[in-house]
């Protein structure tokens, strides 16, 4: 098997054939032969890419999240109302472009190799809002509140809403992320009653 062979297929291919079949699939049941076999590619190809199935998905998962961590990096140095309704759209509108990637992590809820992403995912998020509130807090948009525990309620409220709307179907995304940002600053804009 010469090198270049391997890299012969796009990666972007690979992971779109992937993604499709871990969605299908389910991570423990999509074989790394399956996925070589949709792009075209021998198996041993595949694995001069990625050294194994685990390799592939996180791979998988980095790419198309990448977007998102892009978007929401730099909302903490924007005013703080709208740097925190920019969190909410971005954060709903990410999950309808991408339900098929949410799918797969919220169905391996248990394998190993997330639950170190998950936490990683979590801590960065977690720390976005809390720069959100503390600068508004500074500015005196924000009433003075327990950034941390009202950061990690906002997280929570945020993902609640996703599973909402993806799990249930229930309500208009854009409509529900207006409500819940509404909801969020009632409780904690100084200038709310």
């Amino acid at each position: 098997m010469n090198h270049r062979s391997a890299y012969r297929v796009p990666k972007s291919e690979v992971l779109k054939a992937a993604l499709d079949l871990f969605s299908r699939k389910g991570y423990s049941d999509a074989k790394m032969a399956d996925i070589a076999r949709k792009v075209g590619m021998s198996v041993g190809a595949l694995y001069l890419r990625f050294s194994n199935k685990e390799e592939l998905f996180m791979e998988l998962i980095r790419d198309q999240s990448k977007d998102f961590i892009e978007h929401t990096r730099s909302l903490p140095l924007h005013e703080p109302l709208n740097a925190l309704k920019t969190y909410i759209a971005i954060n709903i509108d990410h999950a309808l472009h991408k339900r098929q990637i949410l799918s797969i992590i919220y169905r391996e809820y248990n394998l190993l190799s997330l639950k170190d992403l998950r936490h990683e995912f979590f801590k960065t998020q977690h720390g976005i809002i809390r720069d959100i509130l503390r600068a508004g807090v500074k500015n005196k948009a924000f009433k003075a509140m327990d950034i941390n525990d009202t950061a990690s309620m906002i997280f929570a409220s945020i993902r609640g809403t996703i599973m909402l709307k993806l799990i249930f179907g229930i309500g208009d995304a854009k409509s529900m992320g207006n409500s819940l940002f509404k909801l969020i600053t009632n409780g904690i804009r100084k200038d709310a009653s």
